[in-house]
């Protein structure tokens, strides 16, 4: 049976070839930082005292779904979430040994999202929350500064509230990040049942049916130069992920990322936001594309049928009711019921409901799924290459993966295998090398330099990115 370095050996020849016969660098576009929690705690007590410290390694247990109770309602967690090789753990923990072995492992470049930081957005208690993120944003920056050439971390914004949300990104922008990343959504208490959170909550995800205006914070985005990128967890207990086995984590975890996403960005559509922010980009990452081919084709079909034009189509008032009577009367059917057809006059809540989305025409979809959104594909997706596929996708649109390693995390369990599973849809016949070089160095560019051209300046891709007609579009 091979040993885990004889896969090590194999993947660094499949290294080498790979990267020998390309002639563009390899942009990891989400990588993960594990962080030290010990080191974490003592930066909060630095920053807001160690009654704050104490108040969130009480509350950290509480984030996250353990083993599992069908009597409580809770769903099963995963466990143990990363690996047992040392040198891998102490890599993906230690920035500096990162940025030492980034060339080993076939990257030129790395996007660092942390991982604890997918939690913390999600604590219930504001004060817990939002002084334990600036404590990790804090902390990462200081652990990664002298790494800059080929590493750039992503500061974590909490989105709660939209006041918090802006003064995080303003603080972050001043602390020097480059990229900073949401939760795709914030579990809310129902006002009429409050004793039930969190096995009972209104999802907000900042579009349709928000209790906030969200609007000052994409605002903000724009103005510190910053894409927006999402990325949630599946076995947290305040982010519910739509699946609730209480014995099969497995379950609950295929498709999760890509429900959450799916979730996210469809409130977006629905709320506008996309067409009021045109030039914001929005990454939805560790979810794939497949989700967003599927969602792209049900959206312009929904607003073909029950849009501006097409709702007219459905409106009782329209019926020929003599004419479906005479109709049913020739085959024996009842004619004369006041409930044969249901409802005769059109509700009052019944509307297009497409008027709060700024959607003009079908156009605007393919711009939005073509142009302004991004998709954050592991290296093992297979699916990868439907989403370049333009003839094969709605409306011929060709979209945009951007090339996620995920590194850090359980389901890469060798740290030197993501490069190589990249690559075996190309060898497949699936990609063609033009379709490689977007997925892992041309759509990550495009991402973060349409609002800060200098987001790669004075690192190891800055030549090559300067070279890319996508970095100046």
């Amino acid at each position: 049976m091979p040993t885990h370095s004889d896969h090590s050996v194999t993947n660094r020849a499949k290294i080498e070839a790979i990267r020998g016969s390309l002639d563009h660098p390899i942009i990891d576009g989400d990588g993960h930082l594990l962080e030290s929690v010990p080191m974490l705690f003592d930066t909060v007590v630095r920053i807001a005292g160690s009654d704050t410290a104490a108040d969130l390694r009480r509350a950290i247990p509480d984030l996250f779904t353990g083993a599992g109770s069908l009597e409580e309602g809770t769903p099963r967690g995963p466990w143990w979430p990363s690996t047992t090789d040392a040198l891998y753990q102490a890599t993906v923990m230690v920035p500096a040994l990162l940025a030492e072995r980034l060339e080993e492992i076939g990257f030129d470049f790395m996007v660092l999202y942390p991982s604890l930081g997918l939690a913390l957005p999600t604590l219930p208690n504001a004060e817990i929350r939002r002084a334990s993120i600036r404590a990790l944003n804090t902390m990462v920056e200081e652990i990664s500064r002298e790494h800059s050439r080929v590493i750039t971390p992503s500061a974590v914004i909490p989105m709660h509230t939209p006041e918090e949300a802006i003064e995080e990104l303003r603080f972050v922008h001043d602390l020097g990040f480059k990229a900073a990343m949401i939760p795709p959504g914030v579990a809310r208490p129902l006002a009429n049942h409050p004793d039930l959170f969190p096995l009972l909550a209104h999802t907000d995800r900042y579009g349709i049916d928000s209790e906030f205006d969200y609007d000052p914070v994409w605002r903000t985005f724009e103005e510190m130069g910053f894409a927006v990128t999402s990325h949630g967890a599946v076995g947290l207990n305040y982010l519910p992920g739509g699946r609730g086995s209480p014995t099969n984590y497995s379950y609950n975890h295929v498709l999760g990322h890509g429900y959450l996403q799916s979730e996210y960005c469809r409130s977006l559509v629905y709320a506008g936001v996309p067409m009021r922010f045109p030039n914001l980009p929005f990454c939805f990452l560790e979810g794939g594309a497949a989700w967003a081919i599927e969602m792209f084709g049900a959206l312009e079909e929904h607003y073909e049928k029950r849009g501006p034009d097409g709702l007219a189509n459905y409106d009782p008032a329209r019926l020929d009711v003599g004419e479906l009577k005479s109709i049913l009367a020739r085959y024996g059917f009842p004619a004369d019921p006041p409930e044969m057809v249901g409802e005769k006059d059109r509700s009052p809540w019944a509307r297009n409901e497409f008027e709060d989305s700024g959607l003009a025409s079908e156009k605007d979809l393919a711009r939005i799924f073509g142009e302004q959104f991004y998709f954050g594909c592991e290296s093992d997706d297979v699916t990868v290459h439907r989403a370049l596929d333009g003839p094969g996708n709605p409306m011929d649109v060709r979209l945009r993966p951007v090339f996620s390693s995920d590194i850090g995390h359980w389901d890469v369990p060798q740290l030197d295998e993501p490069l190589p599973n990249s690559y075996k849809l190309l060898d497949r016949g699936r990609m063609s090398k033009d379709d490689y070089r977007a997925f892992v160095f041309d759509e990550v560019v495009r991402l973060h330099t349409q609002l800060n051209p200098d987001f790669f300046a004075e690192t190891a891709v800055e030549e090559a990115v300067s070279r890319s007609t996508l970095s100046n579009p």
